[in-house]
């Protein structure tokens, strides 16, 4: 009894909010890097929001976030790994007990529906992986980029599986470092997630939902190429086993989002899983050849009003299990003798000719 009235004192003290600038934190004597800095300044606003102005601040260790704290970056702060470390910033906000699920109605689950991370950079620096987020219920990012993670730009519930309702808009994720093929922009183990206008821009793989279910994926496009090949002759470093967006959650929603030069653009393991109005592109700039746009390993899938546009020799619109219906695709480059599954019928009629010159 002592110990779960010391954890709602706990409680009562987080929503004690205040909020604070970076500014009223500087280095201390004998300090390097701006790390310490950043953490005093997290922690003297619990439930509250720490602004960072714009700046370069270089991190040596892992800030830490456990207090629910927001925290509101410039559009010009960058967050700067200068030493290995697992992430820039790790945000936990599990519970002040533990295991949420051992005790009855949750009851010693915090609950603030409000925090947010947002605005500027966050930088791995090819060091560590950008950021991650545990434990959350409700939580927003919006207007972020992670750049150069290491193995991944963002993590959500990677380690705890506990986090719900994650509301994630215009973050950007880009490498533009060498060596870091095999990475992840976006890893995903929590549910029931809006994910809105997010763009990979050279990740390994764009988008990965792993576990949880009912995630939804509107308008997120991810492309690869500019870093160039490790040695002539082989693939651009990031295209090499690519995928745009792989799907392992059951009953997600992906919607008029575009795969845009992947290996392979949509792969799906999972039940009930829906793309409307997805699209499949290659540029041919890269170089990239033997694509399959739809790599299907397991679950029900339902494929309608997508296109897809083939500009390279050897591309496969659709591989796996056959439990998949098709409505209303357009194609564009195939041949009499391509595969188009669900070719929408226009008739007989020419493609014009801008779009002729292009492919």
């Amino acid at each position: 009894m002592a110990a779960l009235a010391a954890a709602f004192a706990l409680v009562g003290a987080a929503e004690c909010r205040a909020d604070h600038t970076l500014e009223e934190f500087p280095r201390l004597e004998g300090e390097t890097d701006d790390a310490a800095r950043i953490q005093r300044a997290v922690d003297a606003c619990p439930s509250g929001v720490l602004s960072i102005g714009s700046g370069v601040y270089e991190i040596a260790r892992m800030v830490n976030v456990t207090n629910l704290c927001s925290i509101e970056l410039n559009k010009s702060a960058i967050l700067r790994a200068v030493a290995e470390m697992p992430f820039v910033l790790r945000v936990n906000n599990e519970p002040v007990l533990g295991n949420w699920n051992a005790l009855p109605l949750r009851a010693d689950r915090r609950q603030d529906y409000g925090m947010f991370v947002t605005g500027g950079r966050i930088d791995g620096n090819g060091l560590a992986s950008c950021m991650m987020l545990d434990g959350f219920q409700h939580y927003t990012l919006r207007d972020v980029s992670f750049l150069n993670g290491r193995k991944y730009g963002l993590a959500v519930d990677a380690e705890e599986g506990t986090g719900y309702e994650l509301v994630a808009e215009n973050l950007y994720f880009k490498c533009f470092l060498p060596g870091l093929a095999g990475n992840t922009a976006f890893f995903l183990n929590g549910g029931d997630c809006h994910v809105t206008d997010c763009i990979s821009v050279d990740y390994t793989v764009g988008f990965h939902l792993a576990r949880g279910g009912s995630n939804r994926l509107t308008r997120c496009h991810v492309w690869g190429g500019p870093i160039p090949p490790p040695r002539k002759g082989e693939p651009c470093e990031m295209l090499k086993d690519s995928v745009c967006f792989k799907v392992a959650s059951a009953s997600c929603i992906l919607r008029d989002c575009y795969a845009d030069t992947g290996k392979i653009g949509f792969e799906i393991d999972a039940y009930d899983t829906r793309l409307l109005g997805c699209s499949y592109f290659n540029n041919r700039v890269f170089h990239l050849d033997d694509i399959t746009v739809i790599r299907h390993l397991s679950g029900r899938l339902l494929v309608a009003d997508g296109a897809v546009v083939k500009t390279a020799p050897h591309l496969k619109v659709y591989e796996g299990c056959g439990l998949v219906k098709w409505h209303n695709m357009m194609y564009s480059g195939f041949g009499p003798d391509d595969d188009t599954p669900g070719a929408a019928d226009f008739g007989e009629q020419t493609a014009p000719k801008e779009l002729q010159l292009a492919l």
